[in-house]
């Protein structure tokens, strides 16, 4: 079985892969008078066997460049009650989720295809292909039972660690079950298949039984037993460099003709305004709001006047994903031409996490 996922709120569940058995060693029964030889033994034992136990170093497992044309909106969640936690005692997460969301903008980045890649190498284990890449908002969920990961695969790393990758793009796993790769392998691309809203790739670690967090090094445990700020981690050093933590991140920010929706953004790319359009806005996009967040929207016209705005205003509760705009309808028979500026900035209990200026020229 491969992967699931819920929306409202969101929801992952991975059925578990059994892993290989475990077999633990023999016990050693030295004669006493060979206690040298035995240590000696014992401590070579101990080492080799500490080495094949040793956990995987993981690469990214996609091609894109983080904050740019690809995000992190979920992480694993640490709390094993009915709250979620990420692994830096933020909100970046939902109840039970067992994995690394890294997004795409939306669906027209998905078709223009972004490779998801072997994170470290290994032996592919089960795969699935051949469902279609469309949002559970417009299709359910009924169809979905036993199949919530959508196309995707799992690699065998050995030990007892394998790595889960899911909603995958129909039609483009490239690899068999036992099959091996290396890191950096092209398994195939980011899709929109199974239970999800939005092209994704979901990227889940495992030892065992254990739900284990890339970020930690270690399986999710209680909340109150979480360090906040992690020493150890499974990324290969320049992984963790593009994966560094964000308070919050800021997805897209754009002019538009009409005021978008969330569902606007994840299926399409933003309608440039023309002079003729019936509305010049602005828009933002941010991943990882949180209750008592401040932000600004504002956005001055060619003749550095302000234009439009919204805010400052106290957002009254967390979201995972937040869009604020602000513009004017048109009221006369065409917009000034010239360029607009506009500046977003949000705040978290006086510190500035994002500060973003964008612009666009009206032209005939």
């Amino acid at each position: 079985m491969l992967c699931m996922k819920n929306s409202s709120p969101p929801v992952n569940r991975c059925a578990m892969i059994p892993a290989a058995p475990h077999h633990s060693s023999s016990q050693l029964n030295p004669p006493r008078h060979n206690i040298i030889s035995y240590t000696m033994a014992l401590f070579v034992f101990l080492a080799a066997s500490n080495s094949a136990q040793a956990a995987p170093t993981f690469a990214l497992p996609i091609a894109c460049k983080l904050g740019s044309n690809c995000f992190i909106q979920n992480y694993v969640d640490h709390d094993q009650g009915a709250s979620a936690i990420d692994h830096r005692c933020g909100g970046q997460t939902y109840d039970g989720h067992k994995g690394t969301d890294i997004r795409l903008l939306n669906i027209n980045a998905m078709q223009r295809g972004v490779n998801v890649l072997a994170a470290a190498k290994g032996k592919i284990k089960a795969v699935r292909d051949g469902m279609p890449d469309t949002s559970i908002r417009s299709t359910g969920t009924q169809h979905l039972a036993g199949k919530e990961c959508g196309n995707g695969l799992v690699i065998d790393h050995g030990e007892g660690w394998v790595t889960q990758y899911c909603h995958m793009l129909k039609g483009s796993l490239r690899v068999k079950p036992g099959a091996i790769v290396k890191a950096g392998t092209v398994l195939g691309k980011v899709g929109l298949s199974g239970f999800t809203e939005f092209a994704h790739l979901h990227f889940e670690v495992r030892k065992g039984s254990n739900i284990i967090d890339p970020f930690t090094a270690t399986a999710t445990s209680a909340k109150k037993n979480l360090n906040c700020t992690p020493s150890a981690s499974l990324w290969n050093a320049r992984a963790r460099d593009a994966l560094s933590y964000q308070e919050a991140t800021l997805v897209g920010a754009a002019f538009a003709s009409d005021p978008p929706s969330i569902n606007d953004i994840e299926t399409k790319d933003p309608q440039r305004p023309t002079s003729v359009s019936p509305n010049l806005v602005a828009f933002v996009r941010v991943l990882g709001i949180r209750s008592g967040d401040e932000e600004t929207l504002t956005i001055i016209d060619p003749l550095n006047e302000t234009f439009a705005a919204s805010g400052p205003t106290t957002l009254a509760k967390s979201k995972a994903q937040w869009l604020v705009y602000a513009g004017k309808k048109r009221s006369a028979p065409s917009w000034p031409l010239g360029n607009y500026k506009a500046h977003y900035t949000l705040r978290r209990d006086s510190e500035t996490l994002i500060d973003k200026e964008f612009s666009f020229s009206l032209v005939r």
